[in-house]
């Protein structure tokens, strides 16, 4: 008889769908258990997928190159009044104002630190070094300006030399690789 049962549902199972079978089989398992759960499982939220955005630009924002110098370094142009963008670098000139000195110490990719040959390392450049260094290095360039008011060459290659190992202790010491360019 039992082997007859296991048939008989068997073939019922055939007959019918999975789901529909099961609610016959045991219809107290598909009830509701409590009026107060269902209220709730009602009244609850529904979590719906919201597609995210791509709001990546297009193309990536210009490089930001600080150009950082003596205050009394001769200049060709008298007055620039803000940024200089050319294709995708935009070039800011760093005063020494200590606020401009900290903003662009935050934002700059490439420091140019210009220093003049003849004079040789004034107290802004240390204090730009040291705000660059508390706000994440950036990448710096030391450029050596007014080298052609050397008259020898061997003068020259001294000053070139102790402005480069002075420059490069100051950068450096917080594990910096540097360019000095003539």
């Amino acid at each position: 008889p039992k082997d007859e049962k296991k048939k008989k549902w068997h073939l019922q199972d055939l007959q019918l769908g999975d789901e529909e079978d099961a609610r016959k089989r045991n219809p107290n398992a598909f009830a509701v258990q409590s009026a107060v759960w269902m209220a709730r499982s009602f009244h609850r939220p529904k979590k719906h997928h919201i597609p995210v955005v791509d709001r990546t630009p297009l193309e990536p924002p210009p490089i930001l190159v600080v150009v950082m110098g003596p205050p009394k370094l001769e200049r060709k142009l008298t007055e620039i009044r803000g940024p200089v963008t050319i294709r995708r670098l935009t070039i800011i000139e760093c005063g020494c104002d200590i606020n401009m000195m900290i903003y662009l110490a935050k934002v700059a990719d490439l420091v140019l630190m210009l220093i003049d040959a003849s004079f040789g390392f004034e107290m802004e450049t240390f204090e730009f070094l040291n705000i660059c260094e508390v706000h994440g290095f950036p990448k710096i360039m030391g450029v050596l300006t007014n080298l052609d008011s050397f008259k020898h060459n061997k003068q020259l290659k001294k000053t070139k030399k102790r402005l480069k190992h002075r420059f490069w202790t100051e950068v450096c010491q917080v594990g910096r690789e540097i360019i000095v360019r003539n």
